[in-house]
């Protein structure tokens, strides 16, 4: 009787232990799930504050970009940082010529996260005028195929046939149509344009470039670093791979179609694009650029030539060659700061195409496929036999068919708006 009264006392302790043990894992599983909520609830959170703040941040970009555009915006502010008025995030904002380009590079940042982003800014090709040239009283003489797909403000003297190289004049249906008087001056480029172009000029500034040896033949470098100077004298470059903010100066610099060049800024005298070269590029020269055959200029390139100070009064020209191909602007003009700079030439080739705008204070050569505008005070047309003043031969000028795409360098920034024509890292 005893031993079976100990036996069931010994069962009713284990039931009782096992109880305890199952009880004690079931508090441990609710505490485990209990737990992951927590942390589960606590991830939620701080990707709902991440994703918060980040949207902030990007934010903060498009309002930077926007004073950027605006008059609040002013030289005391440009590459400061300073805090934004909702928040306790901070911009930066560095705004400077590239080129023809205007480049505008905007930074943000909290206590956790930083961001930016750069771009390339214009204004929207004029999709009016085909060709505007100063008026000398003088006509202008046609010849070969004309089209005309837009506004042409010529001299008062009108048009007429011409005989040239072997090409009479053919007009295309509507061509009379778009003929307008012109006045005695071209549009007038802008001082701030033309004191930009004589700061990138310069060979070196310490605040906002850095001058290292090209020893390395692949680059790419963001916008919102220093600027990387490369000084390379008078030299052909072949087999680099430089992408971004960089910078390279020199005398005579001869690129190879072996290079790609992707929105870097060249500052020289002389430039030659050797035959086949293709990619985006944004030249300042105070010689000449040449642009060998089959050559490509991708969007959005710029050509600026322009003589520096103190320097010999010749003819700087920028001269493309046949089956070459241009998208962006191009300018030339001389410097106010002398009396006397000599002249400035943009020569077209009739089996080239022009996509965007032509600027000259002096001559163009109108000739090929230009899909844009040509504004120059005189028109001056260099055949293999002769040279023709006021005449245009065999031409299409159209400056409709991308005028809604195509952002150019803007010349007066009273009447135009700031677009952005390509974004950068």
């Amino acid at each position: 009787m005893g031993t079976r009264r100990a036996i069931q006392h010994l069962l009713q302790k284990k039931v009782q232990g096992g109880a305890l043990y199952i009880a004690i894992i079931i508090s441990i599983i609710i505490g485990i799930i209990l737990t992951m909520f927590i942390l589960v609830g606590k991830y939620n959170q701080r990707n709902v504050t991440v994703f918060s703040q980040s949207s902030q941040l990007n934010y903060n970009l498009t309002s930077a970009f926007e004073i950027a555009k605006s008059d609040y915006f002013t030289a005391e502010r440009n590459n400061r940082w300073f805090k934004n008025i909702s928040n306790d995030d901070s911009l930066r904002i560095k705004k400077l010529n590239w080129g023809a380009y205007l480049l505008i590079t905007a930074e943000t940042k909290n206590r956790h996260q930083k961001i930016s982003q750069s771009g390339l800014f214009g204004t929207w090709l004029n999709s009016d005028t085909a060709l505007y040239v100063a008026d000398n009283s003088r006509p202008v003489g046609l010849s070969g195929k004309i089209v005309f797909k837009g506004n042409c403000y010529l001299p008062k003297g009108g048009i007429k046939p011409a005989y040239i190289e072997g090409q009479s004049y053919i007009s295309s249906p509507g061509t009379n149509a778009f003929i307008k008087n012109s006045s005695a001056e071209i549009p007038i480029l802008e001082k701030s344009f033309r004191d930009a172009i004589t700061e990138q000029q310069k060979n070196f500034n310490p605040y906002t470039d850095s001058v290292i040896p090209l020893s390395i033949q692949k680059i790419n470098h963001p916008f919102h670093k220093k600027t990387i100077v490369l000084d390379q004298g008078s030299q052909k470059l072949s087999n680099l791979e430089l992408s971004g903010n960089i910078k390279i100066l020199g005398k005579i610099i001869t690129i190879d179609n072996s290079c790609k060049l992707e929105n870097i800024l060249l500052v020289c005298e002389k430039v030659i694009f050797k035959e086949g070269f293709k990619g985006s590029v944004h030249v300042i020269a105070s010689d000449s650029i040449i642009v060998e055959k089959k050559c490509e200029l991708m969007y959005p390139s710029s050509f600026v030539i322009s003589a520096k100070e103190n320097e010999a009064p010749i003819t700087r020209t920028i001269i493309f060659n046949e089956d070459s191909k241009f998208s962006g602007g191009i300018i030339a003009f001389k410097n106010s700061q002398q009396l006397n700079t000599g002249k400035v030439f943009v020569k077209l080739h009739a089996k080239s195409e022009i996509n965007g705008s032509v600027y000259s204070e002096d001559y163009v050569h109108v000739e090929g496929l230009i899909n844009g505008n040509i504004i120059s005070h005189n028109l001056l047309l260099k055949t293999p036999s002769a040279v023709y003043e006021n005449h245009i031969l065999a031409c299409e000028i159209d400056p409709k068919k991308y005028a809604h795409i195509l952002v150019v360098p803007i010349l007066n920034t009273k009447k135009n708006k700031l677009v952005c024509c390509k974004n950068l890292q």
